[in-house]
């Protein structure tokens, strides 16, 4: 199984949008949730209106989610993470059934094109069994 995020972290696009968790919505003070999520915010952490920034981040996330879809093994993508959901920096938000969680099917211009990205990729992926092995190579076998 191959995957960036998981249900228990960032979502990709707070894994390109904040350095630190933002868990204060949760009730604990912000001790909860790993205070290592190897992310980066490009700039400017969480939310911002600068063009530069936003291209760097989508461009980012269309990396790592090109990267995931093209390496072998099964792929992971966590819900929403194909259209850019957002749970403004929060990595630890079981405990919320609120907007913080609730997937929105209202989508951004830019959450469209993620989305058409993502599906080209798998496509190329369905297409290509190369991408999609059946078996693994072992380190002891020439491949």
């Amino acid at each position: 199984m191959n995957f960036v995020t998981a249900h228990d972290g960032f979502t990709l696009h707070d894994l390109v949008s904040y350095d630190v968790k933002h868990n204060l919505a949760n009730g604990e003070h912000n001790r909860d949730g790993a205070d290592t999520n190897r992310s980066y915010n490009h700039g400017t952490e969480g939310a911002t209106d600068d063009p530069a920034i936003l291209a760097t981040r989508r461009k980012a996330m269309r990396n790592v989610i090109g990267t995931l879809l093209t390496s072998a093994g099964v792929p992971m993508i966590t819900a929403g993470d194909e259209f850019g959901r957002t749970q403004r920096g929060n990595n630890n938000a079981y405990c919320h059934d609120s907007p913080l969680t609730w997937v929105s099917w209202q989508h951004d211009p830019w959450q469209e094109d993620l989305l058409a990205h993502v599906q080209t990729l798998i496509r190329l992926r369905h297409e290509n069994p190369a991408l999609r092995p059946s078996r693994y190579a072992h380190e002891d076998e020439h491949v």
